[in-house]
């Protein structure tokens, strides 16, 4: 357990102090002050959620994939990934411990968003169920850990985690209903999309937002965190193969 609290403390100076990780906390701001500028060019104020919780949603997302990505290619970079993967303690205990932390650094976007609303636009936003957003803000961050898990198995078998990195944040995102909900796209994308957790969750936030009364929060909340689990698993199964067929193969710091 020392070890574990030791590489999250690792990683939090890590992301804290290394510029390229907090690029996401420098560009959520940004992505706020574009869609709040929309939506005030537009008259459109009932469309201040997907103002404010796309930004949020993005920066939690593009944060966990660059870390479980980094994680694996940086370490392989210095040398010390076939130290990782040889040490006692489990690889994948590790790698979940480095991206939770980082997972929950990546909620300070909520903090910049928020800022961003009423110092630049003047707009105080209103949560009128504060305790469903908080802990499906919660939820949500630990699904994300979970899937980012997920990625770092694949990140571990391939030579460059950037390819991926890359090409799969904006289609789930958008699959995710962080842009729109779901059932604004068409129709076939609906079911994939429920297979994403970002869909349930951020509908679940943006409900959360609303005065009206927010309905099935249980059943919705189950979706968020079983889909997280079940990605969680799912890394934790393949990274264990990817990691024992390095290791047979001779890879493990393929370059």
């Amino acid at each position: 357990m020392s070890l574990l609290l030791a590489a999250g403390k690792f990683q939090g100076r890590l992301v804290l102090t290394h510029r390229d990780y907090l690029i996401d906390l420098v560009r959520t701001p940004l992505l706020a002050a574009v869609f709040l500028l929309l939506i005030r060019h537009n008259d459109r104020p009932e469309l201040l959620a997907y103002a404010l919780l796309a930004p949020v949603l993005m920066g939690v997302w593009s944060m966990a994939m660059l870390i479980s990505g980094e994680v694996v290619d940086n370490d392989r970079w210095l040398g010390t990934l076939e130290l990782q993967i040889a040490a006692p303690v489990d690889f994948v205990r590790l790698v979940f411990s480095r991206v939770w932390v980082t997972t929950l650094i990546s909620l300070l976007t909520v903090v910049e968003v928020a800022a961003v609303s009423v110092l630049a636009f003047d707009t105080v936003p209103e949560v009128p169920h504060p305790w469903v957003f908080v802990v499906a803000l919660l939820a949500t961050a630990a699904a994300t850990a979970g899937a980012a898990c997920l990625m770092a198995a694949l990140f571990v078998a391939t030579r460059t985690a950037r390819t991926f990195q890359n090409s799969l944040s904006y289609p789930i995102l958008l699959l995710g209903g962080v842009f729109t909900p779901l059932d604004r796209l068409p129709e076939w994308t609906h079911p994939p999309g429920r297979l994403i957790y970002l869909s349930w969750s951020s509908d679940l936030l943006r409900d959360a937002l609303a005065a009206d009364p927010v309905q099935s929060v249980g059943w919705r909340l189950a979706a968020v965190l079983g889909l997280g689990f079940l990605a969680a698993l799912g890394g934790r199964l393949l990274l264990g193969r990817v990691v024992r067929l390095v290791r047979e193969n001779g890879t493990v710091g393929l370059r």
